[in-house]
This record gives structure tokens, sequence and C-alpha cells, in this order.
């Protein structure tokens, strides 16, 4: 199951609640490219299967546009839209498992309890009280499969969301950097331009050569 439906779902959501509070992995760098601005928690072993660097798209129609656009969002690698490409496969995969456990946390406190009764929500709080390990969590998420039949579609769109942040984090931290580099912001300026337009793949491009 992977993470990123609910969020577009729950699309009013304040995406500080699970951005704020995360900066991206210690990748190396060169010194003259500005760190990117998000940090994950404490990975382990969840239940969720894992995000890919390129996440697939939800179910849609076979015929749906977005399914064949080479800018969409869905289509991006996250390490390629984060600028930090060069990390070992050990980072990344971490950095991948905090990404997921960022989204399945913020799943169970902000948006499960939008999506089943009271009743079944008591279950639920007796399946984590045993503890957040491993086996518990796969408990959790054979329960809740049972409830909410689109839960994959759900934690899917909840990772596109988050995916977006981290991009926008990203920029925001490159404004900051670059502050007084006229050059540099105008590029910035064109690159947000591209993200307003969902040129994801574009945008990307041209935030990895910025400063170069």
């Amino acid at each position: 199951m992977t993470a990123q439906s609910l969020a577009h779902q729950v699309g009013s959501q304040d995406p500080s609640s699970y951005v704020d509070s995360y900066q991206p992995p210690t990748i190396n760098r060169p010194a003259s490219v500005p760190p990117t601005s998000v940090t994950p928690p404490t990975s382990i072993t969840s239940p969720i299967s894992p995000i890919p660097p390129t996440a697939p798209a939800p179910k849609q129609d076979q015929g749906s546009e977005s399914l064949q656009d080479p800018q969409s969002l869905q289509g991006q690698n996250i390490f390629f839209l984060l600028g930090v490409q060069d990390g070992s496969d050990e980072e990344k995969e971490a950095f991948l498992d905090e990404l997921q456990q960022v989204i399945w946390e913020d799943f169970l406190e902000n948006d499960v309890k939008l999506l089943i009764t009271e009743a079944e929500m008591i279950k639920l709080q007796e399946i984590m009280a045993k503890g957040d390990g491993p086996e518990e969590q796969e408990d959790m998420t054979v329960y809740l499969e049972k409830l909410i039949p689109d839960l994959e579609e759900i934690m899917l769109e909840k990772a596109f969301e988050l995916k977006e942040d981290l991009v926008k984090e990203r920029t925001a931290g490159m404004r900051e950097y670059y502050l007084g580099n006229d050059t540099a912001l105008g590029q910035l300026d064109k690159a947000e331009q591209l993200i307003d337009q969902d040129q994801w793949l574009q945008a990307a491009e041209l935030l990895n050569v910025i400063g170069k």
C-alpha cells in the first residue's frame, strides 16, 4: 500500500503538518549547492509498500492524459526533484522509509478518524496500544484495508501531496539561500511558474542548474 491519496482528499489540510518538522537526507552535495529544506523522521519497517522514487499514478481511466504526461509530478524521481540524486543507495533507501513513515503517521493522526466510525476507531486504538512495531503496523493495515476499500489510493495521493510540498520547501530554501542574487532569483521565478503549470520535469531541471 502507498501513502499519498489522502492528502489530496483532505486538500484543505495544512501541509506544515508533515513538512515543517521534516528535513532532507544528509546527502553529499557541493558546498555551492543549497541544502534541501526537508528532514525525515525516524526510519522504521512499515506495512505500507515502499514509496518508489518515481511513484505510480493513482488508478485512473486508461485514457487519462496525466498517465502519459512526462511532465507530471507522478512521473518524476523524488531525488531529482530535490537535487540530491548523488546520494548513496543506503541514504536514498533511508530517506524513502522516513518519507513513508511521515505519511503513515500523519494519516493515523489526522485522516483516519474522517474515514471510519467511532466504534471502528476504538478497535484501531486498541491495536495501536499494543505498540508501534512492524507487527502492530501490519495489524493496523490489515484492519484498515477491510474498512477503507480505497486505502491504497488514499495513501498514494497523500504521498504525491507530500512530494509536491517538499519541492516547494526546496524552492523556498533556495530563495533564502540566493537572496541578493538576481540571476538565481530570476531562474527560481521561472521554476516556480513551471511548477504552477504542472511542468515538474522542466522545473526540476531548472532548479538543478541554478547557481552552477
